[in-house]
């Protein structure tokens, strides 16, 4: 069975609840409590937005043990030092449980660019220069978390592990990416170019075996391949295996992240504990 991890729609329930479903999650054995980052509720189907690396901040705070990020922060809303510092602060608040999702936006004219168009600020029009803003924020993070770092980024936040980061694709050439440049792929395991771009990043993360022989002997984190689809508690149990469990285990998927959209069951996320303790 894959690991499972938890992703709440921040925007459909108050803080409160948001604290509790972290705990709950955290106690019920989920691995990592996602978050999203966007700008306005509208796109994600909620009154409004609270900003994302502010609440995991907070969520540190109330919790001990499960890994914490966002899934996944667009990589258009903030200059690079700024995700870079965000995630290195929550690595260190957190007590090492920070995992960085990071994407690179969605197309313009799209219900997900609205929040951005609505302040006056549009993504790039072409996929190649979203891709390029992606490759350049994951070259600041480089180099302000090396430990060979310039003396003029001495005094910048750097973590003493560094996070892991998934990349959320829905294409092949940023699945290529992502098994070249993180620790990680994450697609809607619905989508019908699912198979397809997790086939690309495990294909692609194979072909880089000096790069994976390096990380098995220092002991990280294993790449994570991961899809995310809506809560359904069919999906953990153990004595009838899910068709869908299996079909993404046969390509090579190793996390399963359940989004809870419309609001938190904090009840269904004590029961599937029963599941996730075994």
């Amino acid at each position: 069975m894959p690991t499972f991890d938890l992703q709440v729609n921040p925007g459909n329930a108050p803080w409160p609840i948001i604290a509790d479903a972290a705990r709950a999650a955290e106690a019920a054995g989920f691995d990592t409590f996602w978050t999203a980052d966007h700008l306005a509720g509208q796109v994600m189907a909620a009154p409004a937005m609270p900003e994302c690396f502010t609440t995991l901040g907070a969520l540190a705070a109330v919790t001990t043990s499960i890994r914490l990020g966002p899934l996944v922060a667009n990589v258009a809303n903030r200059m690079p030092v700024i995700t870079a510092n965000s995630a290195a602060t929550l690595q260190e608040v957190s007590g090492g449980r920070c995992v960085l999702g990071l994407g690179a936006g969605s197309a313009p004219n799209t219900k997900w660019s609205a929040e951005r168009r609505a302040v006056g600020v549009e993504q790039p029009p072409r996929m190649v220069d979203r891709h390029r803003v992606l490759l350049e924020t994951l070259d600041v993070i480089d180099e302000l978390w090396s430990h060979e770092r310039r003396d003029d980024l001495d005094t910048f936040i750097s973590p003493t592990t560094r996070p892991p980061i998934l990349l959320g694709v829905n294409s092949v050439p940023l699945a290529r990416i992502a098994a070249q440049r993180t620790q990680g792929v994450n697609v809607r395991g619905s989508a019908p170019y699912a198979e397809q771009v997790i086939t690309a990043a495990v294909q692609e993360r194979r072909n880089q075996s000096v790069g994976r022989g390096a990380e098995q002997s220092s002991g990280a984190t294993p790449f994570m391949v991961s899809v995310w689809e809506h809560f359904d508690e069919a999906l953990l149990q153990r004595d009838v295996v899910d068709e869908r469990i299996q079909r993404w285990s046969d390509w090579g998927v190793n996390r399963v992240i359940l989004l809870m959209f419309r609001g938190v069951d904090l009840a269904a996320i004590g029961r599937v504990g029963r599941y996730l303790r075994r």
